[in-house]
């Protein structure tokens, strides 16, 4: 097992495994952070580097995660990013079933919609930029909270 040092200053992100929920975190501590604010990560869940490195959790007795590790596999940063069009198509259709959302932020739909993160038309690290950051004690702006809204929640 490789253990990666460099993942205490480099950003992480989370997908879940359905596709329907995304996060970026700026680095390792942000990420346990998250379970100091008492969300734990209840749903199954990936993690990657920018460069689409699958890292793999590790947890402690208490079954909370204290370390991410590169896994074995090769980085495969287009496949994550196919996955992140994903997240944003879930989303889209989210908000055109559940119009209420947009209208409550003084939006259409399509205008809604057109705040979605644009991923896949550069680098894995450039769409990383382009989602949401999870920001300790913030409660996010419209995609994010619409992001946990369209899917499951941690």
């Amino acid at each position: 097992m490789i253990h990666d040092p460099t993942l205490t200053r480099r950003r992480i992100l989370l997908v879940a495994n359905d596709n329907t929920f995304t996060h970026v975190y700026p680095d390792l501590a942000g990420v346990l952070a998250e379970q100091e604010q008492g969300d734990r990560f209840a749903g199954a869940v990936e993690f990657f580097d920018p460069e689409g490195q699958r890292l793999v959790p590790f947890f402690g007795p208490d079954w909370r995660m204290v370390e991410l590790h590169p896994s074995g596999d090769a980085p495969d940063p287009v496949a994550v990013q196919v996955r992140l069009r994903a997240v944003v198509q879930h989303v889209a259709a989210y908000l055109h079933a559940h119009p209420d959302l947009a209208e409550r932020a003084g939006m259409t739909v399509d205008e809604a919609v057109a705040t979605l993160p644009r991923v896949g038309n550069g680098t894995l690290a450039e769409d990383l930029d382009e989602l949401p950051w999870h920001v300790q004690t913030n409660k996010g702006g419209f995609v994010h909270n619409t992001l946990h809204a369209a899917g499951w929640a941690h």
